[in-house]
């Protein structure tokens, strides 16, 4: 087998060229292509002394060619230096494709269906790829039928590159550099079809491992989202009379569905025979109603109201939901049951449902597969990221022969083979706008998130721990017999109690424990408010005139006893004094800030602050802690 030879330039001088004698400057280089990463980047490693030939800087130009009969056959790379790492005698350089051109330009520009691109998604990449970017594109059309185009997409002050990515996702398509044309090339994934066989024990070394990926494995299948058409009336039978019968008022008749469309016959006879016109929210004179049918209401036109005792019927359309359920009975009985239940806003009648619920099943009813491959750097292969290929092993069992999409490639030179991952999820969902239609949706949804105007950047940490503040336990006692207990031997007999009436004792506290055993008090409830005269707000802070007493109920009870105790005031403004209680009647006088050790220990701890200079005063916080 013929070694693999290469040639590599650096601003244009010649580095590395086996076809040569010298100079061999370049050690090795690895160049890695994803198909979720459209820029491709390749790592050299040269010999210090490459400096003495060509100043290596950021953004100078480095190509690479391969082959078996020239080192110049193949154009492998070409693109640009974004990182010099010096390691001793070795200098490690990584390049990047012209498309990390498209990360460094901004764009500033409002896409809308009705400009030149027309809202269809390929236009769109061709213009930010060629008119902002500067380098030439290749597109293949998405097209503009309904559901296809997206009617408006913003780029506000954003690098090009994360916008193509955006419109790449949304539609299931590719973005990467074409080195052979030096162009863009923007397309679907699979497109390709590179016509080569991989077979086990021939192009590929080894025994491959097929991953199955399950979770999108769905073979039980709920589709909710179409509708059949059912006229009812209502009431059921009969008629109903405005302000007597039940959902008749004045303001308007409610239904128990939502109507799409309505008739409403009403008079002042019982039955009524007089068939009114509808009309919109605004309409003249001539509209007697309008439906509402947020609220699911036959309404009065604007300022009119249904005459009381008038007899009423309205016959309407209700649009039923109508569910569809499949299953792939194969699929369960090989990989378990995996159930999912969706529901899709295009689907109209149940034959479009049944249609859609069967492409799903199609797709989703076995695993996904993929596999990372080593394969032979020969002549006659030349693969590339986002290419279909037929993979055929004999080994495996079940024996695999179908095609795959290759999603990541890795050369090396020097080296006897390449690392090849392919997978067949891309290439089972081309062709296939199940989401497509769903993306571009949340595109027009999401275009907010690009600004006209972004004010201020901020960093957020979204996570939220939930603490309960307090746990109370309370008692209540019998207070009378007119009620019912079941299992109660004299309150649970059927025909004597009744359930819901109200023949029980006061709440009675029977235990208390403040979250970690400590209390803050921010006045935003009354929860722990005693029987005091200050004014205890729940807008943030307890307010005194001349004397006046804030007390608590008990913020601890029954919760093992209180020996010590320790109370903080946020003063807002005023003069105080401070007590705290650990039985519930023997009040001792503290300082706040200091902890009291209780001459009166107990198991129900209050606190009672006193205004004390015949003024006024506000404190907007108190806490006790230490006591457990």
């Amino acid at each position: 087998m013929a070694n693999l030879l290469t040639k590599v330039t650096i601003g244009g001088t010649t580095v590395k060229d086996d076809s040569g004698s010298d100079p061999k400057l370049i050690i090795s280089w690895e160049f890695e292509e994803v198909i979720e990463r459209g820029i491709a980047e390749i790592e050299l490693v040269a010999l210090q002394s490459i400096e003495d030939t060509e100043t290596l800087t950021i953004g100078k130009e480095i190509k690479v060619f391969e082959g078996f009969t020239t080192s110049t056959d193949l154009k492998r790379f070409t693109g640009d230096i974004s990182n010099i790492k010096r390691e001793g005698g070795l200098i490690i350089i990584t390049a990047k494709d012209p498309t990390w051109d498209l990360v460094k330009k901004i764009v500033n520009n409002t896409y809308l269906d009705t400009g030149a691109q027309a809202g269809e998604v390929s236009a769109i990449a061709q213009d930010l790829i060629e008119t902002f970017g500067g380098l030439t594109a290749s597109v293949q059309a998405t097209g503009t039928a309904i559901g296809e185009v997206i009617s408006e997409f913003r780029c506000r002050q954003t690098d090009i590159y994360e916008r193509l990515m955006v419109l790449s996702k949304a539609v299931q398509y590719q973005l990467y550099f074409d080195f052979v044309n030096d162009k863009v090339n923007f397309e679907p994934r699979g497109f390709i079809d590179n016509g080569v066989n991989l077979t086990v024990g021939t192009e590929i070394i080894g025994v491959p491992k097929w991953d199955e990926d399950t979770d999108s494995l769905v073979n039980d299948l709920r589709v909710d989202g179409a509708t059949i058409e059912t006229n009812l009336r209502f009431p059921i039978s009969g008629t109903g009379q405005i302000e007597t019968t039940a959902n008749f008022e004045n303001e308007g008749i409610t239904l128990p569905f939502t109507p799409e469309s309505a008739k409403l016959t009403i008079d002042a006879v019982d039955p009524p025979t007089t068939i009114r016109e509808g009309g919109g929210v605004d309409s003249s004179s001539t509209g007697f109603f309008f439906i509402d049918k947020e609220n699911k209401r036959i309404t009065p036109a604007s300022g009119t109201t249904f005459d009381t005792d008038d007899f009423a019927f309205v016959d309407y359309t209700w649009l039923a939901p109508a569910p569809i359920h499949m299953f792939d009975q194969n699929s369960i009985d090989t990989y378990t049951l995996f159930q999912k239940q969706i529901e899709l806003a295009d689907v109209v009648s149940i034959s479009d449902a049944e249609a859609r619920a069967r492409q799903i099943l199609e797709r989703f009813s076995t695993p996904f597969l993929s596999s990372e491959l080593l394969v032979k750097r020969i002549s006659t292969l030349n693969l590339k990221v986002g290419e279909t290929v037929t993979i055929i092993d004999s080994i495996n069992k079940p024996n695999i022969n179908k095609k795959f999409i290759i999603t990541k490639l890795l050369s090396k030179y020097p080296g006897s083979f390449q690392e090849v991952t392919v997978g067949d999820e891309a290439l089972r969902m081309k062709d296939w706008h199940f989401n497509v239609e769903e993306r571009i949706k949340r595109l027009e949804e999401r275009f907010l998130e690009n600004q006209d105007l972004i004010l201020e950047l901020f960093n957020f940490n979204l996570s939220k721990i939930i603490q309960p503040r307090y746990r109370k336990i309370f008692t209540e006692t019998v207070g009378g017999t007119n009620l019912f207990i079941l299992g109660h031997s004299s309150f649970g007999l059927l025909g004597t109690g009744q359930l819901g009436d109200t023949d029980m004792g006061a709440e009675t506290d029977h235990f208390i424990q403040q979250f970690d055993n400590s209390y803050i008090e921010n006045f935003i409830d009354d929860d722990f408010e005693g029987a005091g005269n200050a004014s205890w707000s729940t807008t943030g802070s307890v307010t005194f005139t001349a004397g006046q007493i804030a007390l608590s109920s008990s913020i601890d009870f029954n919760n093992g006893t209180i020996t010590i105790a320790t109370l903080n005031s946020t003063e807002v403004s005023g003069s105080f004094d401070y007590e705290m209680t650990a039985d519930g009647s023997n009040w001792e006088s503290v300082t706040p800030g200091t902890t009291h050790t209780f001459s009166n220990t107990g198991t129900d701890l209050r606190f009672r602050i006193t205004e004390n200079s015949a003024s006024t005063g506000e404190i907007s916080q108190v806490t006790i802690s230490s006591y457990h």
